[in-house]
C-alpha cells in the first residue's frame, strides 16, 4: 500500500473526527490548503507539521513515517545466481543506493531538529491560566474568555477561535486588559459541542492552542454539559 503523507493526515485527521474546515481552521490555513496536503498536491511547511503532530498527539516522525538510518551496518551479501549486470548499471545503482541513504540521514536530522523546535513554538507554553464564562441565550451562547500569558507577547496578535462540528469557525480578536499579560473576548456562538482555543500570530506565523472541549451542550441542555481541558502546558 503506498502510504503517502497526505493519507496519514487525512486518516489522523478523521480519527480525531474534525473536518477539513474544522482542522484548517484550528491551523490557521483554509480548507483547500487542508485538502491539497491530503491529495499530496502541496505539503504542510515547517509549522504546520509541527502543529499537526501536536494537534494529533504524535510525534513528528510518526507523522512523517520517517525511520533512523542504520549505523555501522554493510549491507549483506548474499550469492547471487543471476547473471551479473553490466559495469555501468552496477555503478548507477551504487550511487543512487548512497545518495538514498545520504538523504534518509538528512531528514532523519531534520526531523529531530523539528521535534526540538515543538518546545520553542508551543503555544501551550504561553499561557499561564484561562477561564471561560458560558450564558445561553436560545440557539446561540456567549462566550466570554478570559487568557493570562506568562511572558510578554509582544508583536504577537492574540484572538479566540471557538470550533464545532458541522459549524463554520467563528474567531475574533482578544482586547489586552493590562500590561500583566491578561487578555479577554466575548463572542457569540452557536449552543452546541465546542471548543474553545487560543490563536497567536507572530507575522506569518500561526499557532492554535485548544483550551477546552464543551460536550453535551445544545439548546435543549445548556447546565449539565461537561468540559474537557485540553491545555497541557
Amino acid at each position: 500500500m503506498n502510504d503517502t503523507l497526505g493519507r496519514r493526515i487525512q486518516m489522523y485527521r478523521t480519527a480525531q473526527g474534525l473536518s477539513q474546515e474544522a482542522l484548517g481552521a484550528r491551523l490557521g490555513v483554509s480548507r483547500q490548503a487542508v485538502s491539497k496536503w491530503e491529495a499530496d498536491g502541496a505539503v504542510p511547511d515547517t509549522d504546520k507539521l509541527i502543529a499537526l503532530s501536536r494537534l494529533f498527539g504524535i510525534s513528528l516522525n510518526d507523522l512523517l513515517q520517517v525511520e533512523e538510518p542504520a549505523q555501522d551496518r554493510e549491507p549483506e551479501q548474499k550469492p547471487c545466481k543471476r547473471p551479473r549486470l553490466p559495469l555501468l548499471v552496477s555503478l548507477l545503482l551504487a550511487v543512487a543506493l548512497i545518495v538514498t541513504g545520504l538523504y534518509a540521514g538528512q531528514l532523519h536530522r531534520r526531523v529531530k531538529e523539528l521535534e526540538k523546535l515543538i518546545a520553542a513554538s508551543d503555544p501551550a507554553s504561553l499561557i499561564s491560566y484561562y477561564d471561560y464564562t458560558l450564558e445561553p441565550m436560545g440557539e446561540d451562547a456567549v462566550y466570554s474568555v478570559r487568557l493570562t500569558a506568562n511572558r510578554p507577547l509582544d508583536g504577537m496578535e492574540v484572538s479566540v477561535l471557538l470550533t464545532g462540528n458541522g459549524i463554520p469557525a467563528k474567531e475574533i480578536p482578544a482586547q489586552q486588559e493590562n500590561e500583566s499579560g491578561a487578555y479577554s473576548a466575548k463572542l457569540s456562538y452557536r449552543c452546541t459541542p465546542v471548543t474553545i482555543s487560543a490563536v497567536f500570530r507572530e507575522g506569518d506565523k500561526v499557532y492554535t492552542q485548544p483550551l477546552v472541549k464543551l460536550t453535551n451542550l445544545s439548546p435543549e441542555n445548556n447546565i449539565d454539559w461537561s468540559a474537557e481541558d485540553l491545555l497541557q502546558p
